[in-house]
């Protein structure tokens, strides 16, 4: 199969033809992945300007929905797309097609962090310690962003973080709840609960530093190209999140690291650091001066008191929705 970067070239050369064609728009061009709530095609946009045809479709049966339920979808993936940062995937819009919800985002070439954690466990390599600290730095921005505008990922994990360009984008949020009426464990999640925060699996509630617990799995995983908490079974892994030890790093990574990813897998959700708290912290303040400026949060990411209000009401809505 050609790579994803000989298909872009093509497409954009007029040299391939749509299947299909959604929404009067959308051609489709080919299917690039199946999951648990329908179909993700890569689509090019008609009315797209130059360099920014290629986009993503995902085609999501309605099935079961009641029909308020179909209507916070769409209130919610509205909301959803009014998110503006680098590192979080663009959501451009949402529409009905047929008995079709159908949700269209920015596409990512290099497709998403666990397959590409797949592809360097495959060639027996592993990532260097400035690769992890540039993607989680990238990873805090964009959770940052979320958690300042008081919305709540509730899905973080490797495969909804896209890569494009060695840039991280965090995609996926709240699709899970945002199709169905309620987001308890039963519902929300399915398979194994590799990301699952212990308040969580304790019915204890879902909140944003659940999402920085998810975030501490994915340090590991970046680390040692395996979950942090690994078991043959549902429940065991239940059991190791919930009263096991708090993973640690191999040698190979520095113990600033290790302690960073430590303290984002607290069992006690209130003694975990927020995004905007590792940001601060001097071990990824030095590693971002080696890389580039560092990031000073309040010039960069500070709300008007409008925006602010603005964003509750936002917030409001989509905890209404969900």
């Amino acid at each position: 199969m050609p790579r994803f970067q000989e298909l872009e070239a093509d497409w954009l050369n007029h040299a391939a033809t749509p299947d299909r064609l959604v929404a009067k728009r959308y051609g489709v061009m080919q299917r690039l992945g199946r999951g648990s709530f329908g179909c993700v095609y890569l689509v090019t946009d008609s009315r797209a300007g130059d360099g920014e045809q290629l986009k993503v479709l995902k085609e999501i049966p309605l099935g079961d929905l009641r029909p308020n339920e179909t209507v916070q979808a769409s209130q919610e993936a509205q909301l959803l797309s009014r998110l503006h940062h680098p590192h979080i995937l663009r959501f451009f819009h949402s529409f009905l097609e047929h008995d079709t919800f159908c949700i269209i985002t920015e596409y990512c070439q290099d497709k998403d962090l666990d397959y590409k954690l797949g592809e360097v466990r495959e060639s027996g390599r592993s990532l260097s310690e400035s690769q992890v600290v540039d993607w989680l730095v990238q990873l805090l921005l964009g959770v940052h962003y979320m958690h300042d505008r008081r919305i709540l990922h509730r899905d973080l994990k490797a495969k909804n973080v896209f890569l494009k360009r060695n840039l991280v984008k965090i995609g996926d949020f709240g699709v899970s709840c945002l199709l169905m009426g309620s987001c308890d464990l039963a519902t929300t999640f399915t398979g194994t609960p590799y990301y699952m925060s212990p308040e969580v699996l304790n019915h204890h509630g879902y909140n944003c530093k659940s999402d920085i617990w998810a975030l501490g799995c994915i340090l590991y995983e970046m680390c040692c190209l395996s979950h942090a908490f690994e078991a043959p079974s549902f429940l065991s892994v239940v059991v190791k999140i919930v009263e096991g030890p708090t993973p640690t790093l191999p040698p190979t990574f520095s113990p600033d690291l290790s302690s960073v990813m430590q303290r984002m897998l607290d069992k006690q959700s209130s003694s975990r650091p927020r995004a905007a708290d590792v940001l601060r912290s001097s071990f990824i303040q030095k590693n971002m001066q080696l890389t580039g400026p560092a990031v000073r949060l309040t010039e960069q990411f500070s709300v008007s008191p409008d925006q602010s209000s603005l964003a509750e009401k936002h917030a409001a809505q989509i905890a209404q929705a969900m």
